[in-house]
């Protein structure tokens, strides 16, 4: 591709990506109840008055005396999660929405940086992603939390700082499985220090969440998540838009009230998740000692994927995080590192998990035909585990060294 092309390509690019984040600006702006960010707000606010977060009738009362809104869904983040909402205090539950939609455009910039300097990854790759990764929009008007988690993995992932890693696994769960990749490649000192990293910053949440609060999350909230209890959640499990592995088995055994699963479903799920999380463990094992950053982002871009798809919800805004897996790609298809069958999977399964929702539905109503209707129901969560596989690929895959100096013939 010449250069003008290029420079076209991504002025492009970053028009399509100016448009989606507009859009989602004028949708954060039109509702003052503050859509899935309420949850941290009214916790904030409720922590910071000396109440219990994880209280969820506390949350929706001091939404309701605020006229922001009828009710709030539970809070089930990590107890540290909150030392990053003590800003909201003075502002108005929409004001912090909008600053916080400008955080989330923020942090996805921070994220490529931090993909720039760790990979030497193209800004048509960076760009590209950022435009096309339809979630990101989604996450950014629902003023979800998954890009701080991101943000600090990939800066703790390209520095090898346990610190930052532990960090965002205080801020959302999943983030402590890339402690699996570190593991695998015996690379203990960020292991351990990621996990002093945890302690730490739930020792300097106390002030705000108490010992008796954060010993309820680890002890009686998280344990339910792998049954689909979140605390109370009243979403279905069965919306369309779930792409999650407990949802499948969901699917062959529905739950008994449509929020937890059937234990047969949990059990499957689980030895799934187990025998993934196995198979990078050794994928790890085989990148031991190998300083290549692309091979190394491919093992923690699987690893993403697996920390995506296992939990029992896995909605359009989660996709978000999906940046590490996609540019990884990008970046190993830009260095010829996939052969030609594996360039077109890795496009074929990244346009399937990252293209809009509302398209996804356009295409569904437009072929009424029951199977053909369940793949494209599917077609993000087979997108994403396809994402997984290249990934695996990639890291398996060492780079070829550079060819030989012809020999002086003096």
């Amino acid at each position: 591709m010449s250069k003008s092309a290029r420079s076209y390509l991504l002025g492009l690019l970053l028009l399509i990506y100016g448009g989606g984040t507009v859009a989602s600006w004028i949708a954060v702006n039109e509702v003052k109840h503050g859509r899935d960010f309420a949850s941290y707000y009214y916790a904030a606010r409720v922590a910071l008055d000396g109440e219990d977060p994880y209280d969820t009738a506390a949350l929706g009362a001091l939404a309701r005396q605020e006229r922001t809104r009828g009710s709030v869904h539970p809070f089930f983040y990590p107890p540290p999660f909150l030392l990053s909402m003590l800003w909201v205090e003075p502002f108005s539950l929409r004001e912090a929405a909008r600053i916080w939609f400008v955080a989330n455009v923020g942090l996805a910039w921070l994220s490529v940086w931090a993909l720039r300097r760790w990979l030497g990854a193209s800004w048509l790759v960076l760009v590209g992603v950022l435009a096309t990764l339809a979630p990101l929009p989604d996450n950014a008007k629902m003023g979800q939390a998954n890009l701080l988690p991101v943000a600090l993995s990939l800066l703790g992932l390209w520095r090898g700082s346990g610190l930052l890693v532990g960090a965002a696994a205080m801020a959302k769960m999943s983030p402590a499985l890339y402690l699996v990749g570190w593991l695998g490649r015996r690379e203990l000192r960020p292991f351990v220090v990621a996990g002093l990293s945890a302690i730490g910053l739930s020792l300097l949440a106390l002030p705000v969440v108490s010992a008796d609060e954060q010993r309820r999350f680890f002890l009686e909230i998280l344990p339910g998540f792998s049954s689909g209890d979140y605390h109370g959640l009243k979403v279905e499990m069965t919306l369309p838009a779930n792409h999650s592995v407990p949802d499948l088995w969901n699917q062959l055994w529905p739950g008994p009230d449509g929020h937890t699963l059937d234990p047969r479903a949990q059990m499957a799920s689980s030895a799934v998740s187990g025998l993934l999380t196995l198979m990078l463990g050794l994928v790890a094992a085989r990148t031991r000692g190998d300083p290549d950053p692309v091979r190394q982002a491919a093992l923690f871009g699987a690893i993403t994927v697996l920390m995506v798809i296992t939990p029992v919800y896995t909605y359009e805004h989660h996709l978000s995080m999906m940046i590490l897996p996609a540019v990884a790609l990008g970046v190993a298809i830009e260095q010829g590192r996939l052969p030609r069958a594996g360039v077109i999977l890795a496009a074929l399964c990244y346009a399937a998990m990252a293209w809009p929702l509302f398209v996804l539905r356009a295409v569904q109503r437009a072929i009424p035909v029951e199977g053909v209707d369940w793949v494209l129901q599917e077609s993000k969560f087979a997108g994403a585990f396809g994402m997984l596989l290249c990934c695996v690929w990639v890291a398996l895959r060492p780079a070829k060294a550079a060819p030989l100096e012809p020999a002086d013939p003096r």
